[in-house]
């Protein structure tokens, strides 16, 4: 089956899924992920390629420049996976919902408690390739794939994911990695309104988004014709608790350098930055975990 690199933010998938993959090369990688090499191709030695001409050219060592150039993603995989981790033994009928899961794969990687049930939302050619990929691993818990497009609702995933078993008057476990950036405003809020109506309180919500400035900088770099992955987003926001108490979220929010002092990764005195022009104070990045409050 080919890869799905054809739409832009299924081969941003694979940009990730490399990232995953290199960084198990590291002498202390942040997470085990054994699949993540599959499902990226030949991704892991494009970016191999041109790290080792940055290396070159600005005399460091490739590994120096693959920490870098992976820490956020290290970061935030690590984020999501102690989130999870942490919050399923406190739940007696787990269940999960990664919402555009792209080539996530902690349905195979993680030691989920017994009788979970793990919904993965994406659209249809990415969870075949995906699931073609894999064909011989067998998922840690009760996996369903669910097809749907999270810009369109009216692609029916909502109505699949409840056909398929997942539970309102119980709390969920809703994920969205590297998703909110890349949507149309109206399309976040319609996302996070959907989210909550499904979700009862003691529901957790850990998603990650970059501040407005970032998404100027990323249209910047798209005109220069420059930044493969952040070309494509579109929405951004400074103030992540507002935004998810509007929904009846209680927020954490926290920033990638101050998340277990950043696993020694980034500088404490460096602010977290997209590597593409603009005034760094205005650019960030959120790592938010939230619970839904009581009605």
């Amino acid at each position: 089956m080919p890869s799905p690199s054809t739409d832009p933010i299924s081969y941003t998938a694979q940009i990730v899924a490399a990232k995953r993959a290199i960084e198990q090369s590291l002498p202390v990688p942040l997470f085990s992920d054994p699949y993540a090499a599959a499902l990226a191709g030949n991704e892991v030695e494009n970016l191999l390629s041109k790290w080792r001409q940055v290396a070159e050219r600005q005399g460091r060592s490739l590994e120096d420049v693959i920490a870098k150039r992976t820490r956020y993603i290290a970061i935030r995989t690590r984020f999501f996976d102690d989130l999870l981790l942490a919050t399923l033994p406190q739940l007696s009928q787990p269940q999960v919902v990664i919402l555009g899961s792209g080539l996530d794969t902690r349905a195979y990687r993680l030691p989920w408690p017994a009788a979970t049930s793990l919904y993965e939302v994406d659209l249809p050619g990415v969870l075949d390739y995906k699931a073609n990929t894999l064909r011989n691993i067998k998922p840690n818990c009760r996996h369903h794939m669910i097809a749907g497009d999270l810009e369109n609702f009216q692609s029916g995933w909502i109505a699949r994911l409840l056909e398929a078993g997942l539970r309102q008057d119980i709390p969920t476990i809703w994920i969205l990695e590297g998703v909110v950036m890349y949507l149309p405003e109206p399309s976040v809020h319609s996302l996070l309104r959907t989210i909550a109506a499904l979700s009862c309180p003691g529901s957790v919500l850990g998603l990650d988004a970059v501040k407005s400035g970032s998404i100027r900088a990323a249209q910047s770099a798209k005109n220069a014709d420059r930044g493969r992955v952040v070309r494509h987003w579109q929405f951004g926001c400074d103030e992540p608790q507002q935004l998810l108490q509007g929904y009846g979220w209680s927020a954490e929010v926290s920033q990638p350098q101050n998340i277990g002092i950043a696993h020694g990764r980034y500088p404490a005195s460096m602010p977290v930055t997209a590597e593409v022009g603009g005034h760094q104070q205005e650019r960030g990045v959120w790592l938010v975990q939230a619970k839904k409050d009581p009605h």
